[in-house]
């Protein structure tokens, strides 16, 4: 079994009974994230990304398009990163690697560390802060 795979199965186990995921597996339209999940706030758009060898996350040129596209959009999208270490994840926000990477920046750090479920209590408060601010410049 794939290593992202058994990631996204520690993902799902994370979540409440009572949460929405849906794993995307599109093979004509690629790009979109691996994962929306429905549960407190606004749809989480969350990117899978198993351990790779290096700390620079790599994305498809689709894949830049359409965490770029979910930010200007008024959504936000996530990229978790599964610490080959230890049981958790390290939390980067989407929109921020792919910019960084448009503009051949370096990276920006990781938004949390922690448990899975903690990654995702984080995408939620940070879900309601963008919703928070979106709703007052309307």
């Amino acid at each position: 079994m794939s290593s992202e795979k058994n990631f996204f199965k520690q993902v799902k186990a994370s979540l409440n009974k009572s949460d929405f995921i849906q794993k995307i597996e599109n093979k004509y339209n690629s790009g979109f994230p691996d994962l929306i999940i429905i549960n407190e706030t606004l749809p989480l758009f969350i990117e899978l990304k198993a351990p790779i060898k290096g700390n620079r996350i790599k994305l498809e040129k689709s894949q830049i398009s359409t965490h770029l596209r979910i930010n200007k959009n008024n959504y936000i999208s996530f990229i978790l990163k599964n610490d080959p270490r230890t049981s958790n994840a390290f939390l980067f926000d989407g929109y921020s690697v792919a910019n960084a990477i448009v503009l051949g920046q370096e990276q920006p750090c990781f938004v949390f560390h922690g448990s899975i479920a903690q990654c995702i209590a984080n995408c939620n408060s940070l879900a309601q802060r963008k919703m928070s601010i979106a709703s007052f410049s309307l």
